[in-house]
């Protein structure tokens, strides 16, 4: 068989594959001023993330804000959470905060030329799911705060100085869809949302099956939306 003919049967299988595993990011409700208690507000759209088919892994993602340069990306998910294991996760509708256990992978390590950097994006590990789940993701700033995409301040995942959340903010330089949760005192993290699904190669290995082409090791993610609750 010859490289061509392998290289269309393996894009095939991921195309064909990708589609098993779907999600959604779901926009909840506004936020107002008394979600946490009398002049307690927890503010901007709570949010959810929802398998519609399938079964997978997700992950919340780096920001990438420059293609050339590390230096430029100041908004790395290490460099503004704690995102050693047991500090970041999900949140299930009942409100019981599960951590992540410190799974990573690399969805895009790139040096555009020789007089640049390599960028590189990682994608934490908050679970596994599969259809009918829908939960929220926290995370632990550099301070110790913890927040939650869902569920108001009288959770203990919401400390007090959790006071925004946001289900849409743009995109990155890679096109992600980010999403946010922001500190009063320690500013905006921003991520965004992919997903893997269950017995597929990781990005990694299957940029090393296509030829090491970085773009298709995206080939395992479902296109992320948001969508109205």
């Amino acid at each position: 068989m010859n490289k061509k003919l392998m290289f269309a049967l393996w894009f095939g299988l991921c195309v064909c594959a990708s589609a098993a595993f779907q999600y959604e990011v779901i926009k909840g409700p506004q936020g107002n001023w008394n979600d946490g208690g009398p002049n307690n507000g927890v503010y901007g759209n709570s949010f959810t993330v929802k398998v519609t088919e399938g079964s997978g892994s997700i992950y919340i993602l780096d920001k990438i804000n420059n293609l050339y340069s590390m230096s430029g990306n100041g908004e790395l998910l290490s460099l503004r959470a704690n995102m050693t294991p047991g500090n970041y996760g999900y949140v299930t509708q009942d409100g019981t905060a599960v951590a992540g256990d410190g799974t990573t992978i690399t969805t895009y390590e790139e040096q555009k030329s020789q007089w640049n950097d390599v960028v590189t994006q990682t994608g934490y590990k908050i679970g596994d799911f599969s259809v009918g789940d829908e939960v929220g993701i926290w995370v632990t700033n550099l301070n110790d705060k913890t927040g939650a995409s869902i569920l108001d301040k009288s959770n203990p995942i919401n400390s007090e100085e959790m006071n925004y959340r946001q289900a849409f903010v743009g995109t990155d330089a890679l096109g992600n869809d980010l999403f946010e949760l922001t500190f009063t005192d320690d500013g905006a993290i921003f991520f965004g949302v992919y997903g893997v699904e269950s017995g597929k190669p990781l990005p990694g290995v299957l940029v090393t099956l296509l030829l090491g082409s970085a773009a298709l090791g995206a080939m395992g993610m479902k296109k992320r939306s948001v969508a109205q609750a």
